[in-house]
């Protein structure tokens, strides 16, 4: 390396002799090199170590870096994502040279294919490349200044309209809760460990995932109470999504007796509480998944995990307090319980079908607390319109 006023400096890559590393020299090392020495950055006494600059190169250095805080199948589908929807697209390019305008690019282009919730799943994994890539410093210089994703809008999933009057209109485009009419079918049609199934996860709110790595010593009998500690995601078990979904769920009516209809089908043969047919854990929720769409009408676009959704909707709509069922459902709180399930509660239109609400007013007035006199007055001051 000749730098400075014909000084020269020998320095050794630490690469192989390959083709591929000869490429890298020519296309990146040495550009680099003449980079700082042009700019007066070089410095002969500081050890240059080479830091991947190519998106794919640097993309799988950021995953491997954050394997260890991320839950193992988290983990597979940030480097599925990264293989199939980032690489064939911004592999070969350098790091350095991506564009808000290449990524909002990428972005639209992604969208034409899959829907916006799915879009952010691609984007989260590519920006949490380029923040890797915005601390990285190299000779005390930072990799890239800002992250490019600051000027992009994340994509939103369209306004959905949802016409009250049709009954049998979604709640919205991911919650379309059964009715207990229709569970109480379905419950007729199944039978075995896939009824007992459908009928915890109806009438508890628990994911999927929660009840397939329920033991039989997360089963208080006793006292009405199921343990949630933990998931089942591709054949582990884990902790649940959340701190807040390890909680105690209450045994509402009938869940005791579907859980008491397994144990004489398992409770003896294993510790689980649902068991394949070769008598072992299941490696996820698919298969019953699989089981639970077959009782469906091939037009029901409804699958597995609208019965958790179910059981908030049912309990919302027949007045149960919303701190109750945020806990039972595991939220963080209870405004999260409102956001996702507000828009399934609908008012019939039948006063015989509505639940009693604010007795004590009615008892107010039998009490001739309001009487006409003091109304009429109210209104001749325009209190009351």
């Amino acid at each position: 390396i000749r730098y400075g006023e014909g000084q020269r400096k020998r320095s050794a890559t630490g690469l192989n002799d390959t083709e591929k590393n000869r490429n890298l020299l020519i296309k990146k090392v040495i550009p680099n090199l003449d980079a700082q020495i042009l700019n007066g950055e070089y410095n002969p006494d500081v050890k240059s170590e080479y830091v991947p600059t190519t998106v794919k190169e640097y993309g799988y250095k950021s995953l491997l870096r954050h394997k260890n805080k991320r839950r193992k199948h988290v983990q597979k589908a940030y480097i599925q994502h990264f293989e199939s929807k980032i690489i064939p697209y911004f592999g070969d390019i350098l790091i350095t040279h991506i564009s808000a305008m290449n990524l909002l690019d990428w972005q639209n282009k992604l969208l034409e294919k899959f829907q916006a919730s799915s879009v952010k799943k691609f984007r989260t994994v590519f920006n949490s490349i380029l923040e890797d890539a915005r601390k990285e410093l190299i000779n005390g210089k930072k990799m890239i200044t800002e992250n490019p994703f600051r000027d992009v809008d994340v994509p939103k999933e369209p306004d959905i309209f949802v016409d009250y009057e049709d009954e049998d209109s979604l709640v919205d485009n991911k919650i379309n809760p059964f009715s207990l009419e229709e569970i109480n079918e379905l419950l007729s049609k199944s039978s075995g460990y896939l009824r007992n199934f459908i009928g915890i996860a109806s009438f508890t709110g628990m994911r999927p995932g929660e009840i397939v790595a329920l033991r039989w010593n997360d089963i208080d009998f006793d006292n009405e109470i199921i343990k949630v500690r933990k998931t089942r995601i591709q054949g582990e078990n884990g902790p649940p999504k959340k701190k807040a979904s390890v909680r105690d769920v209450e045994m509402l009516s009938g869940v005791k007796e579907f859980f008491l209809e397994q144990y004489k089908i398992t409770g003896h043969l294993t510790d689980e509480v649902f068991v394949n047919s070769s008598k072992l854990p299941f490696y996820s929720h698919d298969f019953i998944a699989k089981q639970f769409k077959n009782l469906l009408s091939e037009d029901d676009t409804r699958y597995l995990y609208q019965l958790r959704h179910s059981f908030a909707s049912m309990m919302i709509t027949e007045g149960e307090d919303i701190l109750w069922v945020s806990r039972m459902m595991g939220h963080k709180d209870s405004n999260i319980t409102l956001q996702t399930y507000a828009k399934a509660y609908k008012i019939s239109k039948r006063k015989s079908e509505r639940k009693a609400r604010a007795s004590f007013l009615e008892k107010r007035h039998s009490m001739g607390i309001v009487n006409n006199t003091s109304y009429e007055k109210a209104q001749e001051i325009g209190v009351l319109k």
